[in-house]
């Protein structure tokens, strides 16, 4: 009787063992399969986003140059000014997005004086890279971005300031952990930490699954980029004093308050930090903040915007508020 009960006791241990550890397994190739479909390889552009072709290039010549980011070329382009530059504005785009996403604000900061970088992400558009691995990357790649700019005879005489939106504006924000040589960054519509970014997008699609899957999610995202893997946007900002304006709006769906840089102001140490909310209607949404009122309401409610004219308009305001902010810190 007791060999019996001892029988199932052990039987029930290795059920257990096999249990746990079939969970574990799948848990982790789960999560190894998520990565590959939410960081899979892009080069999609918006019909009604601005691209080069669309604009007069005597306006605005451009210069190609390309860079290693870990094992992979990326491409990038440099914008000058007429006349003598007084800065260089590197602009860090959203997650996926292409070369000339951010071309209309590129315009506005040529025609005031300013120099622009931009560059494409690992796995998107020319760039190499059989995915964008996973949110860290672009944290890596911006640094790859200011080294290269660092080493560049024209382009490290002049002051550097970061644009970034969305992943953009979270690696604009880490860049400051990376560099000391950043006079001022301003970070659109971004988000605070990876983790907590990859679980609540996680949660609003599966609901309670992603509770059972975030650990492996977090396991998953530090294999790949180690005690970098989730720092926190407004922990680098509390690490310096360099001048850093974050803006958010009040209907951002992609990047709402419970994980934005915006909602966690009141932890913010740095003396020369900003915040910018945009409230104002169609406006306040994830990638509209620099748009104009018309142009912010036809991207939104248009199911397939392609008047780039129209959708292109920029908000006169925000952008001669970002300008200033600039401006003050080159002097």
């Amino acid at each position: 009787m007791k060999r019996s009960k001892t029988k199932r006791l052990r039987r029930l241990s290795v059920i257990i063992l096999i249990t746990v550890l079939s969970y574990v397994i799948f848990s982790m190739a789960g999560s190894v399969i998520v990565f590959q479909i939410i960081f899979a390889r892009s080069d999609t552009v918006n019909a009604f986003e601005l691209t080069y072709a669309d604009i007069d290039s005597s306006r605005l010549p451009r210069e190609e140059f390309f860079f290693d980011s870990g094992g992979n070329r990326l491409r990038g382009v440099v914008y000058s000014p007429k006349g003598k530059s007084a800065g260089l504005v590197l602009v860090l785009n959203g997650m996926h997005a292409c070369i000339d996403r951010h071309l209309p604000e590129i315009l506005y900061f040529t025609d005031h004086g300013f120099s622009a970088v931009t560059f494409e992400n690992t796995g998107v558009g020319q760039s190499e890279g059989g995915s964008s691995v996973g949110l860290t990357q672009a944290r890596l790649d911006t640094a790859a971005a200011i080294a290269h700019i660092q080493r560049d005879a024209a382009l490290n005489k002049l002051p550097l300031v970061l644009y970034g939106h969305s992943l953009g504006g979270y690696a604009a924000a880490t860049a400051l952990f990376d560099n000391s040589g950043i006079r001022a960054a301003v970070c659109v519509s971004g988000f605070d930490s990876p983790n907590e970014n990859m679980y609540y997008n996680a949660k609003s699609r599966v609901g309670v699954l992603a509770d059972l899957q975030y650990p492996f999610m977090c396991l998953q995202n530090f294999f790949l980029f180690g005690d970098k893997s989730d720092t926190s946007a407004i922990s680098a900002i509390n690490a310096t004093d360099t001048p850093v304006m974050i803006v958010g709006g009040n209907s951002d769906e992609v990047v709402p308050d419970a994980i934005s840089m915006l909602h966690k102001a009141d932890k913010i140490t740095n003396p020369n930090a900003v915040t910018l909310k945009i409230e104002e209607a169609y406006r306040g949404e994830h990638s509209t903040a620099w748009l104009s009122r018309d142009a912010a309401e036809y991207v939104v409610t248009t199911k397939n915007p392609t008047d780039k004219t129209r959708a292109n308009k920029l908000d006169e305001g925000f952008m001669k508020t970002v300008m200033e902010f600039f401006e003050k810190a080159v002097q």
